[in-house]
C-alpha cells in the first residue's frame, strides 16, 4: 500500500493566526494607516487573503497606493510572520525518508501560500504543492485531493491521509475523497469525526511515522 500524506498549511504546518495579526499590525503601522483600516483588514482577511481584498480596501478608504504594492507588501510581511516548528520540518524529512509521498494541499492565493512555504522551508521537504487558486478547486471539494495525487504522480488516493485543522475542509473533505484523516485540534476537543485527533502537526507526523514501524 502506498504511503501518501496530504498536509494543510495554515494553522496546521504553520501558525497563521498569530502571524496574521502581527502582519496586519505591522503593515498598517509601516504605511501610517489608521486603526479603522487595521480593523477592516483583520475582519476581511481573517480566514483567507487575496489580492482582490486590497482592491476593496482601496475603494473603502480611498487609498492612493496601488493594489499591487499593497498586496506585495502584505504577502512579504505575511510570509515573514508565519513560523513552522523545527520538529515539524524534521518530521517531514523523516516521513519522506521512510517512503511517504507528501503534498501540501491548501486553499488560498498561490503567490502568498508559496511565499510562506519558501520562507519556512516546507517546500523543500514535500514532494508537491496544490494551491486552490492555482488549480481552480477549493477544499473541501474532492477534486483538489485528486489533483494533489496527480501532482505527486501517484495512482489515486488509496491508503492516503489528510492532516489539517479544519473540520469541514480537511476532515470532511478528506473523508469524502476516501482519505483517512487526522484532525489537528489545537486543543479544541474531540467533537470532530476524524480517524485520529492530535494537538498539533508534530503529533500527527509522529502518528504517521508509527504506522510503518519507524517509531514504536
Amino acid at each position: 500500500m502506498q504511503r501518501l500524506a496530504f498536509f494543510d498549511l495554515d494553522d496546521t504546518l504553520v501558525d497563521r493566526t498569530q502571524g496574521f495579526r502581527a502582519c496586519v499590525r505591522s503593515f498598517c503601522s509601516d504605511l501610517g494607516f489608521a486603526e479603522d483600516v487595521e480593523e477592516w483588514l483583520l475582519d476581511a482577511m481573517y480566514e483567507r487573503a487575496y489580492r482582490s481584498d486590497f482592491d476593496r480596501l482601496r475603494s473603502e478608504f480611498a487609498l492612493s497606493a496601488p493594489t499591487d504594492e499593497l498586496w506585495q507588501r502584505y504577502s512579504s510581511g505575511m510570509a515573514a510572520a508565519v513560523t513552522c516548528p523545527s520538529a515539524v520540518l524534521s518530521g517531514l524529512e523523516e516521513l519522506r525518508a521512510a517512503g511517504w509521498r507528501l503534498a501540501v494541499v491548501t486553499n488560498g492565493a498561490g503567490d502568498i501560500q508559496r511565499a510562506k512555504l519558501a520562507r519556512t522551508g516546507i517546500d523543500r521537504r514535500v514532494d508537491a504543492v496544490c494551491v486552490s487558486e492555482e488549480v481552480g478547486i477549493r477544499k473541501p471539494e474532492i477534486g483538489i485531493f485528486t489533483e494533489a495525487a496527480r501532482l505527486l504522480g501517484v495512482d489515486g488516493l488509496s491508503g492516503g491521509w489528510m492532516v489539517g485543522d479544519s473540520p469541514e475542509k480537511d476532515v470532511a473533505g478528506g473523508r469524502a475523497a476516501g482519505l483517512r484523516t487526522i484532525w489537528v485540534s489545537g486543543g479544541n476537543g474531540n467533537a470532530v469525526e476524524a480517524d485520529h485527533v492530535v494537538s498539533d502537526a508534530g503529533e500527527a507526523i509522529e502518528l504517521l511515522l508509527g504506522m510503518n514501524g519507524v517509531h514504536a
